[in-house]
């Protein structure tokens, strides 16, 4: 495998901690849970034809499962508020440097939508290291339908298969793989790559491990 033209990650749960969602309660799995949450209702939106913003989902599943788990409802704003500004985990940072400092194009396609991703990665104090940052709202639908990916490919003006997507979920790489991209799957949060995934081209445990993995490939340009 060439090293890639361009390394485009996935942004909540892969450059940034969900654990923050949780913290009003003491429960930081419940970020992660929030984050599949909303991720399964954006998928049912792809599935049924409909489009909402991808915060209205995590709003809507955070009442559920703080609901479901008899936690104090009078913290949901201040988790929703968290929501919406996550941090970026502590070895993200670094490792984009190491990429952008080989010459590697750094983009991001979130099922939060452009300014919502743009914001966040403001916040997390990484947004200066991307070329560009594309949403699922510019194509009306969510990841892991295919003409997400096409568009952010389009967006880019390269080829499908000179892209390594880079997601923490398995669900993000299949529908890449699918969409012709290369791909990465860091275990963080999924821990356990389902065998149902077809293999991606890299597994790696975070990010400090994913630029050692592509850095370490040979540079076909």
């Amino acid at each position: 495998m060439e090293r890639p033209q361009i390394v485009l990650f996935d942004l909540n749960g892969t450059l940034t901690d969900p654990s923050v969602i949780g913290r009003a309660w003491g429960e930081p799995g419940l970020g992660l849970r929030v984050l599949e949450g909303a991720v399964r209702g954006g998928m049912t939106d792809a599935l049924t034809g409909s489009s909402r913003p991808f915060s209205g989902h995590v709003a809507a599943t955070l009442a559920v499962e703080t609901a479901r788990q008899g936690l104090d409802q009078a913290h949901i704003d201040d988790a929703l508020q968290a929501a919406s500004a996550l941090p970026a985990w502590p070895d993200a940072r670094e490792a984009l440097e190491r990429l952008d400092g080989a010459g590697l194009r750094l983009a991001v396609l979130t099922n939060s939508g452009a300014d919502a991703g743009r914001s966040t990665l403001e916040q997390a104090g990484l947004l200066d290291l991307f070329e560009l940052v594309v949403g699922v709202d510019e194509v009306e639908t969510f990841k892991p339908d295919e003409r997400t990916y096409a568009h952010a490919v389009s967006e880019l003006g390269v080829r499908a298969g000179e892209v390594l997507l880079v997601a923490a979920h398995g669900w993000d790489v299949t529908g890449a793989g699918a969409a012709g991209l290369r791909t990465a799957w860091i275990a963080r949060g999924e821990v356990v790559l389902a065998p149902t995934v077809p293999e991606p081209d890299l597994q790696v445990a975070d990010l400090a491990a994913l630029a050692d993995a592509v850095l370490a490939l040979a540079d076909g340009r």
